[in-house]
């Protein structure tokens, strides 16, 4: 692997904050940056020694090596100088994410590791915009960062090889599960996430059942044992030859929907947002959102200790 010491993170979101506590754990020194150097100062060092929504049984792998540091950065150009490699954490907007790229003018110079964690943006296009296609590497950090291992590796057409590799391997060495990928819109999981919601969505729209039965369905059936069995193992399990015959039948009826489903633009313009509007597709005046997230992070505890314990982590 590269000889990477200095990690500089550009954002201090949920993302930023725990990646830095991520290379901190695993004995980096990390420059923690911020556009608002308000909200940096407001951050402060205790801040910043632990990750936000923190639990315990978190994903980390190992003990917290000796030497890790997070240092708060208000200078970027400090950063650029120092960094052997970059994480870019800032907003999901690709003329955001390319004018701080084209701000890191020294690390282009020396050819440091530009990162960006973005959950589906085009890399190909980051890079040709920032001049960075022979740096750049896509890292897809998963919500709730602090607890979900996996992180999505994403090489452009220009990424060499090398660059590519050391990335992942960086990304391992701080107790994450890199999976590598090329550069397609919404990646892998995010693709995997979006077919189902295009389904579900379907048949609300239908009228086959209700958004609460969706739910039911999907949490009392194929989800308890996805951590164990992913689609493809499943498969195999179920015959590939049984899976091919129901498929002929079953795909022309599935939803084909080039657009958002009509159940979904409809609420958004009602402004029916979710919990943070207080309605969705469920009433969060009365649900409880903070502990809906409590139990989320502790049910992704179990789950991974589970597979800590069956040596599939």
């Amino acid at each position: 692997m590269k000889n990477f010491k200095t990690i500089g993170i550009c954002g201090i979101g949920q993302m930023g904050a725990s990646a830095a506590i991520a290379f901190k754990r695993a004995g980096y020194r990390v420059l923690l940056w911020a556009r608002d150097p308000n909200k940096l100062r407001e951050l402060g060092e205790t801040t910043a020694s632990q990750p936000p929504n923190s639990a315990p049984g978190a994903w980390e792998a190992a003990a917290p090596r000796a030497g890790g540091e997070i240092v708060l950065e208000s200078n970027l150009a400090r950063l650029d100088a120092q960094a052997d490699a970059v994480l870019e954490c800032i907003i999901e907007v690709m003329e955001e994410k390319v004018a701080l790229l084209k701000r890191l003018e020294n690390c282009r110079r020396r050819g440091a590791l530009l990162m960006s964690v973005t959950s589906g943006l085009s890399i190909t296009e980051m890079g040709r915009g920032s001049d960075t296609e022979a740096l750049l590497v896509g890292a897809h950090f998963w919500n709730p960062p602090h607890l979900i291992p996996l992180v999505e590796m994403v090489a452009g057409p220009a990424t060499p090889a090398a660059m590519f590799e050391a990335a992942c391997e960086l990304i391992s060495d701080i107790g994450k599960v890199p999976v590598r990928c090329k550069d397609v819109p919404g990646f892998i999981g995010n693709r995997l996430m979006h077919a189902m919601w295009r389904e579900a969505l379907a048949l609300v729209d239908a009228g086959v059942c209700s958004a609460e039965d969706i739910d039911r369905v999907v949490k009392f059936t194929f989800a308890l044992r996805l951590s164990v069995l992913g689609p493809m193992v499943n498969m195999d399990l179920v015959g590939l030859d049984a899976a091919e015959r129901i498929q002929r039948y079953l795909c022309p009826a599935l939803a084909k929907n080039d657009a958002p489903a009509r159940c979904l633009s409809d609420k958004v313009k009602a402004g029916e947002l979710g919990m943070k509007s207080g309605q969705g597709f469920y009433d969060w005046r009365q649900r409880d959102a903070n502990r809906t997230i409590v139990d989320r992070d502790r049910q992704i505890a179990r789950q991974l200790e589970f597979l800590r314990e069956i040596g599939q982590l």
